[in-house]
């Protein structure tokens, strides 16, 4: 006796050979596309019908032809086998995606949300492997174009991101703010003008773009230390020694911790044009699955944070 294994595994091959023949019209070409003989596929078709008690094909030297009641079984035989491709894809998916690795280059503003995200992957598929390395603007494209990392994040002006060999995706728009302690004065302004800054003591993220940037908005700026530790820099506008200029995305996750010692201002800025934060990814070079389903839920993660821009 047929285990039942055997069993399923017959009735699919049976749905198969059936909607091969409705398909080409033809037993004889349906055997030759199921590598099988043309008795085997008519046994096959006649032992289902015999199973059902309803005739599907009017067999006859020109081909074979649906009945009418065999119409709409086929449409089912095909939702059914449909279902089974789509079984066996999100199979072949979750292994893939199980035996995963996700290198990640990222500036530190997106950092807590790309933790979240990637966590949250790592319970779901836990043979996966994720790297995320944390560094400034500049090495985290030089890490994707050297092929260190398969994506990164970083933020820049929309007119900077025409680089060789990289290709960019907008992910959220993004401004400059000031975060200073809340007995600072500068909380008395409603929008901070560069030239306040002039000797009020700095702290700043060491991304060459921030530091291009305020050494052309305060050229005589007091930078009391540069630090790629942004709890460095808070502690400091915490203990109310300096101010320190980024960006919203960048900054506030950070400042909304501290909430009732630090105070976020916007700056008055030139037209710069805008500013993004921007996925990066080397160009000409197909995603794999995981990096695909990774972006996919960063971007719902995004879109739930509802975090003001």
């Amino acid at each position: 006796m047929a285990s039942m294994k055997e069993v399923i595994t017959m009735n699919i091959e049976q749905l198969q050979y059936i909607a091969e023949v409705a398909r080409t019209g033809s037993l004889t070409k349906a055997a030759e596309h199921c590598h099988l003989t043309v008795t085997g596929v008519s046994r096959a078709i006649t032992l289902f019908e015999q199973e059902l008690g309803t005739r599907i094909f009017v067999r006859s030297r020109a081909g074979a032809t649906v009945t009418a009641e065999g119409e709409k079984i086929i449409a089912k035989i095909t939702t059914i086998l449909s279902q089974i491709d789509e079984l066996k894809r999100e199979a072949s998916s979750y292994h893939e995606l199980n035996n995963s690795r996700l290198r990640i280059a990222s500036i530190p503003g997106p950092i807590s949300l790309l933790i979240e995200t990637l966590s949250e992957m790592k319970r779901e598929f836990p043979g996966s492997r994720f790297d995320l390395i944390e560094d400034h603007t500049q090495a985290v494209l030089e890490s994707v174009r050297n092929g260190d990392s398969d994506i990164g994040f970083v933020l820049l002006p929309e007119q900077r991101v025409m680089q060789p060999e990289l290709h960019f995706e907008r992910i959220v728009e993004d401004r400059l703010i000031l975060l200073c302690h809340i007995d600072s004065p500068l909380t008395e302004r409603k929008i901070v003008q560069p030239e306040e800054l002039t000797g009020t003591p700095l702290v700043l993220y060491n991304d060459s773009n921030i530091l291009t940037l305020v050494q052309e908005l305060v050229p005589d700026s007091d930078i009391l230390f540069k630090s790629n530790n942004v709890d460095a820099l808070l502690r400091a506008v915490r203990a109310n020694l300096a101010v320190t200029i980024g960006t919203t995305y960048s900054l506030q996750t950070y400042g909304k911790a501290f909430n009732k010692e630090v105070v976020s201002l916007p700056l008055q800025l030139p037209d710069r044009g805008e500013t993004f934060l921007w996925l990066v990814t080397a160009a000409g070079v197909s995603a794999s699955r995981a990096t695909e389903l990774f972006i996919r839920r960063f971007r719902h993660a995004l879109e739930v944070q509802h975090q003001p821009l």
